[in-house]
């Protein structure tokens, strides 16, 4: 019987005969519930042309497909149901998706290694992460796996959840955090940290990035990460990356949330309208400190970084994060920034804060206790400083009424340069002494500006597909 092939643009509902195409796996997803309550499992094919199509397994048949399929791997597949799909959720110009069920006919092509991936991939670059902070956009990125951390389980009501936090590079040789959560860690993740050694590459599918530890991004339900894809290797990688990461600059906000350009800084009327809708940004202004704002030391956990009410020298239960933890005492204080356009209040605390002020927390409770006015000592530092700084909101009750505060994730002084018309950002330094004559520590070393990086790139795994000699084939 001679067997009709076609590509994927070539499918639609109004074909009145069987058909068949040659696709290859671009993902393998887990199975996960629809807001129906209804369990699913999700995959991605690509045809040799490099369309892409969502092939979705549901309940009945996702016992049945649980073995079926492996990434990167080719089949041949017939007459599987097709489903109009929301724009949103179209891959590439393709109107459908595919469910697959007993009745779908799967055939393996065996080949000992499987052929480098024909569709293009879209990623961004770190440097310009910052830009899709704690918004609901999902993002691509690729980097090179160097250090898997420890597995750790998180309490939430009654639930336990699994997360694994995994140290990627890219070819901006800079350093993020990408963290693995349930199924994604359990599979994915487990699988990461038994090959770490050879430096495996990853492609993190629709990622969003948080301001979490400065920033880094997190996996969700609809996230895919791919292991070692079959594509042109061109991350030229060198040894340096092991300096980076014995330096931990994975954590490094100087790194990881450098000086922006001038076109990427909004006005602060502007920039509280964003914020609140979600969105942190760049404001520019100067600084002083509020009358009312008298305390400016805080007890955190050392593990959650979340304020807690405790004594330093307790080794407890985090109340928050449920882990037993050392609790540590960090400077923080509500700093006021205006630029002509609005004012913002926002808290700002270690180590960005010891930018701006001579005092590290015990030196501020030792003021203190000579009793002297620690908020007068801070102010002479603060006052009129102008900076740029990396702002977000957050929700908060305050006698049954929400009120959005706003937080400073990362500061940068601006210094005068030539005129007054001109003036450049510097990177700050970290723990500088503003008034004090005590020597600099190693830790004090001033950092240098990161190169520019351009957009969005385009990353494309093969110059063109293999084409099967069909009957039919455009």
């Amino acid at each position: 019987m001679t067997r009709d092939y076609y590509n994927i643009v070539d499918i639609t509902p109004n074909m009145k005969k069987s058909w068949t195409v040659e696709i290859q796996v671009i993902e393998c997803g887990h199975r996960q519930l629809s807001t129906a309550k209804k369990e699913f499992r999700r995959l991605m094919f690509a045809d040799t042309q490099g369309t892409r199509v969502a092939a979705l397994v549901y309940s009945n048949d996702l016992d049945f497909f649980e073995n079926t399929f492996t990434p990167y791997h080719r089949y041949q597949i017939s007459n599987a149901i097709l489903r109009l799909t929301e724009p949103r959720f179209q891959l590439d110009s393709y109107e459908f998706s595919w469910t697959l069920s007993r009745q779908t006919l799967i055939e393996p092509i065996e080949e000992q290694t499987p052929p480098p991936l024909t569709c293009q991939f879209h990623f961004t670059p770190f440097s310009e992460l910052y830009k899709y902070a704690d918004e609901e956009n999902y993002l691509n990125v690729r980097g090179v796996v160097i250090k898997c951390l420890p597995i750790q389980h998180v309490k939430k009501g009654s639930e336990t959840t699994s997360k694994r936090d995994v140290i990627i590079v890219n070819e901006e040789k800079k350093l993020l955090i990408l963290t693995l959560w349930n199924p994604i860690d359990e599979i994915e993740g487990n699988a990461l940290d038994k090959i770490t050694n050879t430096g495996p590459l990853v492609f993190a599918m629709r990622v969003k990035m948080t301001t979490f530890y400065g920033q880094s991004i997190t996996t969700s339900p609809r996230s895919a990460i791919l292991i070692n894809p079959p594509v042109k290797d061109d991350l030229k990688l060198q040894t340096e990356i092991k300096v980076l990461l014995r330096n931990e600059t994975y954590k490094d906000t100087e790194i990881l949330l450098p000086p922006p350009e001038n076109k990427d800084i909004l006005p602060i009327g502007r920039a509280i309208i964003k914020m609140k809708n979600g969105t942190p940004t760049w404001i520019k202004g100067t600084l002083s400190l509020p009358q009312q704002d008298r305390s400016f030391t805080q007890t955190i956990c050392a593990k959650c970084l979340k304020p807690i009410q405790a004594d330093i020298n307790w080794n407890i239960k985090c109340p928050l994060c449920k882990e037993k933890s050392e609790v540590q005492i960090i400077s923080r204080a509500i700093i006021e920034i205006n630029d002509g356009t609005g004012t913002i209040a926002a808290s700002i605390s270690s180590p960005e804060i010891e930018k701006l002020i001579p005092l590290n927390p015990s030196e501020i409770k030792d003021v203190a206790k000579s009793e002297k006015n620690v908020h007068d000592v801070i102010a002479s530092s603060v006052q009129g400083l102008s900076v740029v700084t990396f702002v977000r909101s957050y929700l908060t009750w305050n006698q049954q009424q929400q009120i959005n505060r706003f937080v400073i994730v990362k500061l940068h002084k601006v210094q005068e340069h030539y005129t007054k018309e001109q003036q450049i950002l510097i990177p700050s330094t970290k723990y500088e002494n503003l008034s004090t004559t005590k020597p600099t520590s190693p830790k004090q070393t001033q950092k240098r500006p990161q190169p520019d990086v351009g957009k969005t790139k385009v990353i494309e795994s093969s110059s063109a597909g293999t084409s099967r000699p069909t009957k039919r084939m455009k």
